[in-house]
């Protein structure tokens, strides 16, 4: 923890991808968690984390009171025992998801608050031994096709009763914006689905003992319902950095 308030490591995959227009409507999402990090009392940290070397990575986890892990690519398939040959595979960055997975484990053993979005909740779910739907079959349902006039679909979700995430955001969301074709399909060690959307699709998962929740959905993105990134994000806050009450 600094002067500024508890460090916030907000882990994007690279900034050297080939396909710059990928991150340039990745960017902004991270750029907002990062806006709304401080909003809430964090010093926000981002790391590419397949840009840098390993000690770069330990010394900015080393400084971490909670992480965020973003969205982006594709899982890369090995590490859930599946090859890539399946409807609509794309890039996949092996180093950066090993990386990550090493990171969340070490996150979830030593108890440091942690929320996935998107890909960070794949990711999570793949570094704990789960396994994930390589493409929907109602895909289109879950993600904006061409002609494209918007880069999320809007939807509900239903959070289950008691769930860390129903704790922070309520038991029903009637709009969160989503852009994905893969969701949990067997949840890893445990990890557990806390909500789903109307179809029946994985929209959350959590973990029964660490502080470690992920949402499938962007609540990063600009057109989402604005209070629920605070509210996700405040849930990171280390208790001792928390104002103390007497009592």
């Amino acid at each position: 923890m600094t002067d500024s308030g508890p460090n916030l490591l907000v882990v994007d995959a690279t900034m050297l991808r080939a396909d710059t227009h990928f991150t340039s409507l990745l960017e902004p999402l991270s750029r907002q968690v990062a806006r709304v990090a401080e909003s809430v009392g964090f010093a926000p940290r981002r790391l590419a984390i397949g840009d840098v070397a390993e000690q770069e990575i330990e010394a900015a986890y080393a400084e971490a009171d909670a992480v965020v892990v973003m969205g982006g690519e594709d899982v890369a398939p090995e590490l859930y025992g599946m090859t890539a040959d399946y409807p609509e595979s794309g890039t996949h960055l092996l180093e950066a998801d090993s990386r990550t997975c090493e990171l969340i484990r070490h996150a979830i053993d030593d108890k440091l608050p942690l929320l996935g979005i998107c890909r960070g909740l794949q990711l999570m779910n793949v570094a704990l031994g789960g396994t994930l739907v390589q493409h929907l079959d109602n895909a289109d349902a879950h993600r904006m096709l061409p002609p494209r006039d918007a880069e999320f679909v809007p939807h509900p979700v239903d959070i289950a009763p008691g769930s860390k995430l129903a704790g922070q955001l309520g038991e029903r969301l009637e709009r969160v914006e989503s852009s994905h074709h893969q969701v949990v399909a067997e949840p890893g060690d445990g990890v557990r689905i806390v909500a789903r959307a109307d179809d029946g699709t994985p929209e959350a998962i959590e973990h029964v003992s660490a502080p470690a929740v992920a949402v499938q959905w962007h609540p990063e993105a600009g057109t989402s319902e604005p209070s629920q990134l605070p509210r996700l994000l405040e849930a990171l806050v280390p208790q001792s950095a928390l104002p103390q009450t007497a009592g």
